[in-house]
């Protein structure tokens, strides 16, 4: 072995440097996720002047059942090692298993829109009504303070729904959450199919495992009825996703320009999906230094540079398009609307909601600045020095501040899925899910799924840590990449939905490296014998993981502890609002 292979690369370090701060953020949440939850609700409060009123966007941090998802835990464990596979050593043989789950999925999806036939609200609203008074030919929306004056990054996905509009007329929302349906079932596809591809030894059996995963996940099933470039954008940021693996392997053209093109469109109806497109040029940077280190030749390495190339022309395509598209029906103006530091601001303040949650900040420094850019751009700046500048003066109060902000967007198992049904016109064929006891039963069921993933990709990260591809490095980069961006951007559960569901197929992953592990250790138990050495030192290990799982139960009392998860400060506030909440509904006359 040469010296040059003995000595880890610059980008073998960086992939490990990323893994571990992903086991690192990972462990963290399932942490929180086991001892705590987080959800959205009414509160009531007296203003300063007196007056009650209620906040529908509340959070509550809660003390969550420990016990049940231990129970779980163990008992899914105990199911993989006990439940043995028919035909063992053989592979799931149905070509379109996968693709029967994940059109399962796309009709549950459509089950929920037609059930509930919501009219949108807030943003929702506010994009698809400028998207009708631009169909005709009304374009008040680019005038100072009007909507997409002041936020013009909204204009991709302004564009998407003229589109939709003019297949389906005018105000058609249910034919759009229908498409939705479409899109969310192509992204369990795309997962499906990249698990099949990562993981190629496991082949059919990830693949039909992570569409049957994606099936339970009802927060992004519940999506569907939300009209914005949340949905539509995933699911061309995965095909980008899936063509860039195909790329890497196939070298095709086609699958170079549908990745770049692909990536471009995500971008383009919602912008954070940039995100994914900085992990795909992370990784494929990555590998051209260790292709160039270990002279893989002149066309992997060109074929890197042109993949790299594709993503940043296609993105500045979309671009260039929206501000020449703005030029030509604003008097050759462009639009600069609100500097994207005011989300940094507003995300290091107190929200209504929940600290770093939208509090108006952005638009308000705005309209103080007359719509100025530049006039904004200082104030803001001179807000986040203020705000930073006050961390070393209170530190606690700062850590606080993160935790909460952290806990409220990333440990809420529904992921505002309720919130986004909530408060809007249709039929009440989904009353039973927003308000009474099938709401208990909808956020028990994704609480303990919540914590089933994360111990699944926890595994993953733990277990995987030396067998791992650089490839494999592109859903844990991009999931990274969305935490530490959100640790200062705005917060909403609406935003974490966006990378959570890339952690799917790695806890189906995980899982099956756990099994793999268990079964190990079993086999090897039984050679040794139960009075070997050998045998002793594993029980002596089961005991020492048993001791230790009860010591962190026991500490999880504690109030350090306790400020560590933001858990337990709304409890009972919680419980006497979902009680209200069933009582309000068990009162409605029949």
């Amino acid at each position: 072995m040469s010296s040059v292979d003995k000595k880890i690369s610059l980008p073998e370090l960086m992939r490990r440097a990323v893994w571990i701060l992903f086991a690192v953020i990972v462990g963290y949440l399932l942490l929180a996720s086991i001892f705590s939850s987080c959800y959205l609700g009414g509160y009531r409060y007296n203003t300063a002047s007196g007056v009650e009123e209620i906040n529908t966007e509340h959070t509550f941090y809660i003390r969550d059942f420990f016990l049940q998802h231990i129970v779980v835990f163990s008992t899914f464990s105990f199911v993989l090692v006990k439940v043995k596979r028919k035909n063992s050593g053989r592979q799931i043989r149905g070509k379109y298993f996968g693709l029967i789950v994940c059109a399962a999925a796309g009709i549950l999806a459509a089950a929920f829109v037609m059930a509930g036939q919501y009219y949108p609200k807030y943003d929702q609203m506010h994009v698809i009504e400028a998207a009708l008074r631009l169909n005709h030919h009304v374009y008040s929306d680019f005038e100072p303070g009007d909507y997409l004056h002041v936020f013009p990054f909204q204009i991709g996905a302004v564009t998407y729904f003229r589109l939709l509009t003019y297949v389906f007329g005018d105000g058609n929302y249910v034919a759009f959450q229908l498409v939705n349906c479409l899109w969310i079932a192509m992204s369990y596809y795309l997962f499906a199919k990249m698990a099949g591809m990562l993981w190629a030894d496991k082949g059919k059996v990830y693949e039909f495992a992570t569409a049957v995963v994606g099936l339970l996940f009802v927060p992004w099933l519940l999506y569907a009825t939300f009209l914005y470039g949340t949905v539509v954008g995933m699911a061309f940021a995965l095909l980008s996703f899936y063509m860039m693996l195909c790329y890497d392997r196939d070298g095709k053209w086609w699958q170079l320009l549908l990745c770049g093109l692909s990536m471009g469109i995500a971008t383009v109806v919602k912008s954070n999906y940039m995100i994914f497109m900085i992990a795909q040029i992370i990784c494929q940077l990555l590998g051209l230094w260790n292709g160039l280190r270990r002279k893989e030749g002149l066309g992997k390495a060109l074929a890197r540079c042109a993949l790299i190339a594709a993503l940043l022309v296609f993105f500045a395509a979309g671009r260039w398009g929206v501000d020449a598209y703005v030029r030509s029906v604003n008097q050759g103006n462009s639009v600069r609307g609100i500097p994207m530091t005011a989300w940094i601001a507003m995300g290091l303040q107190d929200g209504k909601a929940a600290p770093g949650w939208y509090n108006g900040y952005n638009n308000g420094v705005f309209i103080e600045n007359d719509y100025d850019y530049d006039r904004t751009s200082e104030a803001v700046m001179a807000e986040i020095r203020r705000i930073v500048a006050g961390y070393p003066k209170d530190l606690r109060t700062s850590i606080s501040f993160f935790v909460k902000k952290i806990s409220s967007q990333w440990n809420n198992p529904t992921f505002q899925s309720l919130w986004i049904l909530g408060e809007r016109k249709g039929k009440d064929g989904l009353a039973w899910l927003l308000e009474g006891r099938g709401r208990y039963l909808y956020t028990l069921w994704v609480n303990l799924l919540h914590t089933w993933i994360l111990a699944g990709v926890f595994l993953y990260a733990v277990l995987r840590r030396k067998k791992s591809s650089l490839e494999e490095t592109l859903l844990p980069l991009a999931f990274v990449g969305g935490f530490l961006f959100h640790i200062f951007w705005e917060a909403e559960g609406l935003y974490a939905i966006l990378y959570f569901p890339l952690l799917l197929p790695l806890a189906v992953c995980g899982y099956g490296e756990w099994r793999g592990f268990l079964l190990e250790k079993r086999a090897a138990y039984a050679q040794a014998g139960p009075e070997s050495g050998q045998a002793k030192r594993m029980r002596r290990q089961m005991l020492v993981c048993a001791a230790l799982t009860i010591a962190v139960c026991a500490l999880s009392y504690t109030d350090p502890f306790a400020k560590m998860i933001a858990r337990n400060e709304n409890t009972g506030a919680f419980d006497t609002y979902t009680q209200e909440t069933v009582d309000e509904q068990d009162a409605l006359p029949e």
